[in-house]
């Protein structure tokens, strides 16, 4: 297997895992619902990502929580939360510790390693990084931008076919160096 497919996979795992091994994880909760669609409809329209709570030990399971995190340290997620409080569109908003993350929980607890290992495998991830602060739709703070893509069969009209890698757009999926934050942007309002 080549290095970059090995490194890909690696960097994909170290994402579903927060990259938190041997370190807390910090988020800011704006809201949290019993529906993953309507946790979904809130983190399009005010930003944010939703974290199903199952996977972390310290959260009340089988909720959804629009989050922004995760933070390593907590002083940069109370940062965070004060500025969201001074839009006032927060109210209710919090830090919390999540605890140890539950990797078992990732597919609803009915999940086996083999179809997380499957779905890594098939998964190829980009990473770029990026100075930032060269326009208001970018984090202002160095990042790493995330690509993901798939490979997918485009089928020819004489039965053959053409491998073609198909981009899957999450929007503006980054990684802030400083804090190890991951933003979710679906579209720049600005």
């Amino acid at each position: 297997m080549p290095r970059t497919h090995r490194l890909h996979r690696a960097v994909v795992v170290l994402l579903i895992l927060g990259s938190s091994a041997g370190r807390a994880d910090h988020f800011v909760i704006t809201a949290t619902e019993d529906s993953k669609d309507l946790a979904q409809k809130k983190a399009a329209e005010k930003g944010g990502w939703v974290l199903d709570t199952n996977l972390y030990a310290a959260l009340t399971p089988k909720k959804f929580s629009v989050v922004r995190g995760p933070f390593a340290r907590p002083g940069d997620a109370q940062q965070e939360l004060k500025f969201l409080q001074s839009d006032k569109r927060y109210p209710g908003a919090y830090v919390k510790d999540a605890g140890e993350i539950r990797i078992s929980a990732l597919f609803g607890g009915k999940s086996t390693p083999a179809i997380a290992a499957a779905l890594l495998g098939e998964l190829h991830v980009t990473l770029t990084e990026q100075p930032g602060g060269g326009n208001p739709c970018e984090p202002q703070d160095p990042y790493v931008d995330v690509q993901l893509s798939f490979m997918s069969l485009e089928r020819n009209a004489d039965g053959t076919g053409q491998a073609v890698l198909r981009k899957i757009d999450l929007g503006s999926l980054t990684v802030i160096k400083r804090t190890g934050e991951i933003e979710h942007m679906r579209v720049c309002w600005e």
